[in-house]
């Protein structure tokens, strides 16, 4: 049975029954419309009566969308719980999960599904590109916060706050302390946090920032529209910046010879992670999960089939590779396999020596004392390390890069390249690197030149 009720002059909510829950209560579907208010009372109540037949006759044939009354941030939170908390790997979860706090439930959860448009999404982006958007920055504190600071002592404010000593210290002395410890400190002593602290540096959100963001959106409206709660996808109607390939960054055959040389003198288990990033390609969180059991000395292969790293809310983990292109057996060089030997008999006279104080794991990169070394270090002492040498700048995620400039320059098709870096699809590696096989240009020009000096010489 449906009926309707006025709200305003001109707006309606319908109302259909679908007779009763296990628990007895009614069931109810409904739908606010809005008439066209140059209608007369006549045409109003012959428009109400057509659309109140359409909507009972939606909602019997299961046609009728919840998407005008559940909000954005509702419908997220159960794509969450029933979509996501399923599919998705813990880090892309949490990183799904902050975008959606810190930004996009902000500025569009109150919106309902079924009613978000193009241009909240339009609004929504041009207020990414703001300045003040960035939340991962440096925050000053103001002589507000300095004076209400000023008659408690460091350790009180540790003990209440739960902030480290060094930090607390920091905001007692006035200095910048990032986002989180900003907000956290706001919280437990319920200040407002754009009184007590100003934005050191106001920094742009990059375009690959921004339309991640976006992104998630799509996704989720997308399954919104899976799951029959919407009609469409906004965001398939929006035109957003197409973001501009940044070139990979990489060493050259110089800048690498001279990174080696200095590696001769450095720890030998700092030598063998860079040595097996430069030689294979892997991405860090790769060789922090690499185990013995992986790696085939007689066939001087590694098998990579999973990764461990930090997630935030989760602590260092131990997940599947990035993609399911990521599990791939790649074959070693000699250098590095006989660097492998050195370092494993290294490893157990380390183990013998200690004995039962030895910390048992599978991995390969450990302490001294058996325990697996943090996730992050390596990047942490690469960047100490060419610091010390004097040695440009570059990450440790492009080792990986430089290995696959490497591999291009001597002429290794594109397919294998892809494959040995664990891509899950090729035109990755040849957008990745579409500038390092442009250079090759010449080489092929002169191998036509080649070819035509021997047809030449037939005649």
């Amino acid at each position: 049975m449906a009926h309707y009720e006025q709200i305003s002059k001109y707006t309606y909510r319908l109302t259909v029954c679908q007779g009763y829950n296990s628990k007895g209560k009614k069931l109810r579907k409904r739908k606010t419309i809005k008439l066209d208010e140059t209608l007369t009372p006549k045409q109003i109540e012959k428009e109400l009566n057509r659309q109140m037949v359409m909507f009972e006759k939606a909602v019997k044939e299961g046609r009728f969308l919840e998407g005008e009354s559940i909000t954005f941030e509702e419908f997220t939170k159960k794509w969450l719980e029933n979509y996501a908390e399923l599919n998705l790997a813990p880090a892309t979860i949490t990183s799904y999960k902050n975008k959606l706090k810190n930004r996009i439930i902000p500025a569009i959860g109150h919106i309902k599904i079924g009613k978000l448009q193009p241009v909240h999404l339009l609004d929504f982006y041009k207020n990414l590109k703001e300045s003040n958007i960035r939340q991962d920055g440096l925050y000053s504190p103001t002589s507000k916060l300095n004076e209400f600071l000023n008659p408690l002592s460091t350790k009180e404010i540790e003990i209440a706050t739960k902030i480290s000593f060094k930090t607390c210290k920091k905001l007692k002395e006035g200095k910048n302390v990032n986002y989180q410890t900003a907000e956290k400190l706001c919280k437990i002593y319920n200040l407002e946090i754009n009184k007590m602290f100003n934005q050191a540096i106001k920094e742009f959100l990059s375009e690959k920032s921004i339309q991640a963001h976006i992104n998630l959106i799509g996704s989720i409206m997308s399954t919104a529209l899976k799951w029959n709660i919407i009609y469409d996808n906004p965001v398939k109607r929006i035109d957003t910046k197409k973001q501009n390939k940044r070139k990979a960054c990489y060493y050259d055959d110089i800048q690498t010879a001279a990174m080696l040389k200095e590696l001769d003198s450095e720890p030998l288990i700092f030598k063998t992670i860079i040595y097996l990033a430069l030689d294979t390609g892997m991405r860090k969180s790769e060789l922090m999960g690499l185990k013995w059991e992986d790696i085939d000395f007689e066939k001087s292969t590694i098998n990579i089939n999973k990764q461990r790293h930090y997630v935030q809310g989760y602590g260092t983990i131990e997940d599947k590779t990035k993609t399911e292109a990521g599990n791939r057996t790649v074959t070693v060089s000699k250098i590095v396999i006989s660097l492998l030997r050195v370092y494993k008999y290294e490893q157990n006279k380390n183990r013998l020596k200690l004995g039962t104080a030895w910390i048992s794991t599978p991995y390969v990169f450990v302490h001294e004392n058996g325990k697996a070394i943090s996730s992050n270090l390596p990047y942490k002492w690469f960047v100490n390390f060419l610091k010390r040498h004097n040695l440009p700048k570059i990450t440790f995620h492009q080792l990986r890069h430089t290995n696959a400039s490497i591999l291009i320059a001597s002429g290794e098709d594109i397919v294998t390249v892809s494959g040995r870096l664990g891509h899950a699809d090729k035109n990755v590696t040849l957008n990745t690197y579409s500038h390092m096989i442009r250079s090759r240009e010449t080489q092929v020009a002169n191998k036509m030149e080649e070819f035509y000096e021997k047809i030449i010489a037939y005649h």
